[in-house]
């Protein structure tokens, strides 16, 4: 299940009338803006002893300009990894614009909240919400929030969704509006762009008149056109890049500035009526009377076209998912459209991106969003469910259950078979972790700082123990001890009762699962550390220093944090974000070997080891899944997947036989294990996954970002008879 997208993508264009003028060139509002600069600059990203100088050669500048800047609209990463001392080092950068009556404006990057437990609350104690909107002198200006809770990944929360769509419906058609992303938007493909949902941005923004789209980018200064809108990004501002950005009531300028040419160059002169005057294009399906499994045909039209873009070299085109454009054909009234048949799209869901090219080299696109099933034996979606907001945590199977956390908060109980909700359970904080089921009993932990013990059959609260500390991390049970780790604590407390057992302090924060030899707790964590701590005790039976610079010391980025570790045969097997995969002693913690990938730039980095029988399996970062010797780390085989593969793990069958595993775009993977040889694939279509399935050898179950829990079957399980007509599914 997709996030739904307009209701016109589902009509049949074939009935469309002919596209209506465009509206008569609109009068400028009495209240329309008076002249007035701000600028944007991108990545501050403050560390605690960094140069003050890149900010401090900006203020000095505001004084020479024509116009005084008025304020400063900050995207990208504020600080370097979101520590407070780091926010208080910015502060003092602020300063001399303070004196100057020069206004900042903050919207959160992903080093703000990758790093730390809880960044974008941090975030909002500093500088206010993370996403906001504010008006000057008549123009709208809107701040989103794109990071993801511990990633590099961007994504819209429905909740920031919905806020967006009501903001904008209280600013007036005419009245120019600026966003601002910490990510790019409009310049990618389905299945690589950072932010997983941009195109449900753009329905709400068709009927305002949009000057001009600002983000943050690492490599390059550079100016697009999304949707028809300008779109612009910037380099850190340590490159010297910014955008002084000058509103006049009838026009815009926008300026770059960089150290290579620090003379202003003019890359945007838009009109304020902007967006308003401009031709909208249209997609849909036009499909009637097309078997709905063999093909598609998509189609687009402008409406209301623009008098200066005539028919006469007008250009369409499409594209399936991330492939080569292929032309749409102009029919009758001025409608592109062309089929496809589906026979060589893998099973799942999928985009068709339509685009028209004006005859102003005017660049228009959306996105539709399709469905390939077939009646033959291959994989079929069993069921899915829409639990109304993101998920980053990993489903977890018990008996006729399925166990999923969600970002609202709640802890979900589905039925396996039709994924309808037996109960939820509600907490104060968003939940990151994934639920551990033991027993009779679903512990997770929630970023209210509680770690909860639920009754699995009926979700009612058995317990609840207040870390004090918000936990993003899984808890592991054994000898009658839940082990969580916190934010520079690790928690040992009670099973039955909830009472804290023990408490051991560490010097970073825990996002991954421990793991168990029904001794010890193994634990990896932000300080570079892997812990060993006695599971009925708490004392420390060792620590290991793992993530090293090339100059040997620890680097706080390269720790072993995001897999958690994996143990057997006397063995703690972990990956660090340097890309290592390291097996450790488990009665001391010495290193016995660490490997990397074969392919060049590979890592084994954000997935977690599995082991059985001796063999270890582990997916790489850009996709492929290695079976590795468990004692020497030599490879028995490899499958590349197609797919990069972010913090999703392998998953084995029950009886060892085959694995599962998704990559960060969707793409699920089923495997041999014997041989690596692909089994299954299916397409759960565009969207975040960050997550590891749950599989039981015959159905793969899968959380995303897109708010979604599907069942999928494998080939041959649960066929159902599919009729040969037009099914819209977006």
């Amino acid at each position: 299940m997709r996030p739904t997208r307009l209701f016109w993508h589902i009509l049949v264009l074939c009935l469309l009338g002919k596209a209506t003028p465009a509206p008569a060139q609109q009068q400028i509002d009495p209240r329309a803006p008076s002249t007035f600069a701000f600028l944007h600059i991108s990545d501050i990203r403050q560390n605690i002893t960094g140069s003050l100088q890149p900010l401090k050669s900006l203020a000095t500048a505001t004084y020479n300009m024509p116009i005084r800047p008025s304020f400063v609209v900050a995207t990208g990463s504020a600080t370097a990894t979101g520590r407070l001392a780091e926010y208080d080092r910015l502060k003092q950068q602020l300063a001399p614009f303070t004196e100057a009556k020069i206004d900042f404006h903050f919207l959160p990057g992903s080093q703000d909240t990758r790093w730390v437990p809880d960044g974008k609350r941090m975030f909002a104690q500093q500088f206010g919400k993370t996403y906001r909107s504010f008006d000057f002198e008549g123009v709208h200006f809107i701040l989103m929030d794109s990071t993801v809770r511990l990633s590099q990944w961007a994504h819209l929360d429905r909740t920031e969704i919905e806020w967006l769509g009501k903001d904008l419906k209280r600013v007036r058609a005419e009245t120019p509006v600026f966003l601002f992303f910490s990510h790019p938007v409009g310049r990618e493909t389905a299945q690589s762009r950072p932010l997983d949902n941009e195109y449900d941005l753009f329905p709400l923004l068709k009927e305002k008149n949009v000057i001009a789209i600002f983000t943050s980018n690492e490599d390059s200064d550079t100016t697009w056109h999304t949707h028809g809108i300008t779109t612009l990004t910037l380099r850190p501002i340590e490159a010297g890049s910014y955008h002084r950005v000058i509103v006049s009531p009838v026009m815009v300028t926008i300026e770059r500035i960089t150290n290579e040419n620090p003379k202003p160059t003019i890359v945007a002169q838009i009109a304020v009526k902007g967006n308003r005057a401009r031709s909208r294009m249209r997609a849909g399906w036009n499909d009637p009377d097309v078997p709905y499994l063999a093909r598609r045909r998509p189609a687009a039209v402008l409406e209301p076209r623009a008098f200066e873009d005539t028919t006469e070299g007008e250009l369409g085109e499409y594209r399936i998912d991330s492939g080569a454009w292929q032309p749409l054909v102009r029919g009758a009234r001025d409608i592109w459209t062309e089929a496809f048949t589906t026979k060589n799209i893998p099973i799942g869901m999928h985009t068709a991106t339509v685009k028209i090219t004006t005859n102003n080299r005017f660049v228009l696109e959306d996105e539709l969003i399709f469905e390939v099933e077939r009646r033959n034996n291959e994989p079929s979606r069993r069921w899915a469910v829409d639990l109304k907001e993101s998920i980053q945590s990993s489903p977890v199977l018990s008996q006729n259950r399925l166990f999923a956390s969600c970002l609202d908060g709640r802890i979900y109980a589905l039925d396996r078979a039709n994924g309808k909700t037996k109960w939820s359970y509600k907490t104060e904080g968003e939940i990151v972790g994934s639920p551990c089921i033991e027993g009779d009993t679903v512990y997770v932990g929630s970023t209210d700082g509680n770690l909860y013990a639920i009754e699995a059959e009926n979700g009612r609260l058995r317990w609840k123990f207040d870390a004090g500390t918000p936990l993003v991390a899984t808890p592991i049970v054994t000898k009658g001890i839940v082990c969580i780790g916190g934010d520079g604590r690790i928690f040992g407390v009670n099973q039955e009762t909830g009472v804290k057992a023990w408490m051991c302090v560490a010097q970073g924060f825990f996002q991954s699962r421990p793991c168990t030899d029904g001794v010890n707790f193994y634990l990896g964590g932000w300080d570079n550390a892997l812990y060993a701590i006695d599971a009925l005790t708490g004392n420390q039976a060792w620590k290991t220093t793992l993530g090293l610079e090339l100059t040997g010391q620890p680097a706080f980025k390269n720790s072993p944090s995001i897999s958690s570790p994996e143990t057997a045969q006397g063995r703690i097997y972990i990956c660090t974000n340097d890309g290592f995969l390291h097996a450790c002693e488990a009665n001391s913690g010495k290193e016995i070997w660490k490997i990397r990938p074969v392919g060049a730039g590979d890592s084994f980095s954000y997935s977690s080891p599995t082991v059985r029988n001796g063999v270890l399996y582990l997916a790489s970062l850009a996709g492929t899944i290695y079976a590795l010797d468990a004692v020497t780390g030599k490879a028995q085989w490899s499958m590349p997947t197609q797919q990069p593969i972010y913090e999703s793990s392998v998953c084995l069958a029950p009886d060892g036989n085959s694995l599962a595993v998704i990559g960060v775009r969707g793409k699920v993977s089923v495997l041999d294990t014997r041989t690596g040889k692909s089994l299954w694939l299916y397409e759960l279509g565009p969207g975040n996954v960050l997550s590891t399935p749950a599989y039981d050898g015959k159905i793969v179950y899968t959380t995303t970002m897109a708010n979604d829990v599907q069942a999928l079957n494998a080939p041959g399980e649960g066929i159902t008879i599919l009729q040969d007509k037009p099914q819209n599914r977006n």
